[in-house]
């Protein structure tokens, strides 16, 4: 058990003792709240979301920093994390990721040692073919390159994969970004390449999510403000034993909405070193990975509409 757990758990019995005190008839009113207020960001989200993406650099720094994020991922898969520069392991490894093999470069009476040793222009690729930016790429850095390749170029299906499921990201993020890499969700989105579906479909996502808790906490405040202000609350009555247990079981039904709440900040915080810290504690504790799965918050905030 770590402290997340147990701060989990604090929360689970803070709602219990106070849907207990208050009994079923007034916590009702609270949970109540919180359902129009789920119903009403589920319809606020979407203008949230344009209006960031509209208004903010925002769109633009997570597609950048998802292009950088994938490249390192697809470097790591072919193995070329730790090289770098116009050598043959590196321009095969650049090939390899645009499925361009040697026997292709072959047909054209073209060697990778041909590339090596300057002997092709990127012209020379292009009148095969072969996008030329792949070569201008090699002259500097490798992660430089990668970018490149994974801006500009159509990668193999398993290569598309890998990158995902080696991306520094949130399983959840992989999950979808796998279910969704399909031509349905490129032409959604207006994406040709898959470096565009996944800054794309990245950026969406994360603003979607952002849109969503703030204009959860912006609705909580006001409807929160308008039972106080109408003392609806006060004016109920507490009634005997059953309706304080009620109340208690309606309290822990608050208590999950809040945790779930909670999880789609953790999972925001993911590219942070406490976030990830939170993240694994997560994972490796089996209470919370089971309320993390079935998330329906998650959900809302993840939907595309």
């Amino acid at each position: 058990m770590n402290w997340l757990s147990m701060t989990v758990g604090a929360i689970f019995l803070i709602c219990l003792i106070v849907g207990f005190m208050r009994g079923a008839v007034k916590i009702i009113v609270s949970l109540a709240a919180t359902v129009v207020t789920l119903v009403l960001v589920w319809f606020a989200t979407p203008y949230a979301a344009d209006a960031l993406a509209k208004y903010t650099p925002l769109d633009d720094m997570i597609k950048s920093q998802v292009v950088t994020t994938m490249a390192n991922a697809a470097s790591a898969q072919l193995g070329g994390e730790d090289q770098s520069g116009m050598d043959a392991d590196s321009v095969r490894r650049v090939l390899n990721a645009t499925g361009v093999s040697e026997e292709t470069l072959a047909q054209y009476g073209v060697s990778i040692d041909d590339i090596v040793n300057g002997n092709v222009t990127s012209s020379d690729l292009a009148q095969f073919g072969i996008s030329g930016d792949l070569l201008d790429g090699l002259q500097g850095e490798e992660g430089t390159a990668m970018e490149d390749i994974i801006t500009s170029a159509e990668i193999p299906r398993d290569l598309q994969i890998s990158a995902i499921e080696g991306a520094d990201l949130p399983d959840l993020f992989k999950s979808l970004l796998t279910e969704n890499n399909n031509s349905e969700m490129y032409t959604r989105l207006g994406a040709t390449t898959f470096a565009e579906y996944v800054g794309d479909f990245l950026a969406k996502l994360i603003l979607n999510i952002l849109a969503f808790l703030g204009t959860f906490i912006l609705i909580t405040i006001i409807i929160r403000a308008i039972v106080f202000a109408l003392d609806i609350v006060s004016d109920l009555p507490v009634l005997g034993v059953l309706n304080r247990l009620a109340g208690g079981v309606i309290g822990l039904s608050g208590a999950l909405i809040i945790v779930w709440t909670a999880f789609v900040v953790i999972t925001l915080l993911y590219v942070t070193s406490f976030g990830k810290e939170l993240y694994t504690m997560i994972e490796t504790d089996n209470f919370l990975s089971v309320l993390y799965q079935y998330n329906p918050i998650m959900s809302l905030a993840t939907m595309f509409r």
